[in-house]
């Protein structure tokens, strides 16, 4: 089964995303569940009809390729498992493909690009060194995906947390932090105004009204929320045998995922939308690994994991009855 060579120690096992992603796609071509729109809101760089053509899902098949791959390398360089493990990548991907952004580029999906620098930038700080480098070059890309989707400004204090959880608070990290991350934001706020537009509070308003099936949303969510329990168990079983780094880095994850459920909630109150909840899926797809360490509980998050496979393939069919 796809599953077992992803959780091996072969790297070409990485080749078989392609054909994963690509049945996703003509799923989605031939039995439309997620509508691609005419034109797709990029946060106060405006919208864009350039995003509508039919061969533009290619972009967002490359984009969400290059995300796994960088979510898998970030796994495995920082060692979160003894031997390299690329499962966080096909976790990645089987997880987007429930969401818009999957199949057309959007906002949402270069806030991923944006955070896994952030993250991969995070990843990198030590405590006792100096790391004004790092957290002023983090805090930009938070602005730059800010840029995109300008709710997602939000997520600084997310990035706060994260880097407390690394290191000591830092007045003047701290500070510089908010320079850098303004830095993206101001420009794109002027490129805003200069085309017209005012500035205030409506430029958080989302204008993107994407429908999901109750039942598709529901059992999912509750897959996910399982698989997640289960990762629980790994991770304190893997905490119990890892270094003073890695309950770091973790804690830090932990944050990140924090970040995506007060997004989505935040989606889901104001707008009745759920797309926010796929920034989840950046941290998911790095604790969902542990959910496959125990011998006994892996059984048991194989059968949840093919289950969520099986939706996200059936939702293609469901979607096709319900519209004929």
């Amino acid at each position: 089964m796809i599953l077992k060579p992803f959780l091996s120690n072969q790297p070409f096992v990485l080749l078989l995303l392609l054909p994963v992603m690509a049945g996703f796609f003509l799923l989605n071509f031939f039995f439309p569940y997620h509508i691609l729109f005419d034109a797709i809101d990029l946060g106060l760089w405006g919208k864009t009809h350039l995003l509508s053509a039919w061969w533009i899902p290619m972009i967002s098949m490359t984009i969400v390729g290059l995300n796994a791959l960088q979510i898998n390398n970030l796994f495995n360089r920082h060692e979160f498992l003894e031997r390299n493990n690329y499962g966080p990548s096909l976790f990645y991907v089987v997880l987007m493909s429930f969401s818009h952004s999957f199949y057309q580029p959007d906002g949402l999906l270069l806030v991923h690009v944006c955070w896994l620098q952030v993250i991969r930038i995070l990843f990198q700080i030590r405590a006792g060194d100096d790391n004004r480098k790092q957290i002023v070059n983090a805090a930009f890309f938070v602005g730059l995906g800010a840029t995109f989707h300008p709710p997602s400004a939000g997520l600084l204090i997310i990035f706060w947390f994260a880097v407390w959880a690394l290191k000591s608070f830092n007045f003047r990290e701290w500070a510089l932090s908010i320079i850098a991350f303004s830095v993206p934001l101001v420009n794109a706020l002027m490129y805003w105004w200069f085309s017209g537009h005012h500035i205030d509070l409506r430029i958080l308003r989302n204008t993107t009204l994407i429908q999901h099936e109750a039942i598709v949303y529901y059992t999912s969510s509750g897959i996910v929320l399982i698989l997640f329990l289960l990762s629980i168990i790994g991770i304190q079983i893997r905490v119990k045998k890892s270094s003073i780094r890695y309950k770091k880095l973790n804690r830090a994850l932990m944050w990140v995922l924090v970040g995506g459920v007060l997004m989505g909630v935040a989606d889901l109150v104001f707008y009745q939308q759920l797309e926010w909840f796929n920034f989840m899926f950046i941290s998911l797809s790095f604790f969902f690994t542990f959910a496959f360490i125990h011998k006994f509980w892996q059984q048991v998050a194989t059968i949840f994991f093919y289950a969520t496979i099986a939706l996200a393939v059936v939702k293609f069919f469901l979607s096709a009855d319900l519209l004929n």
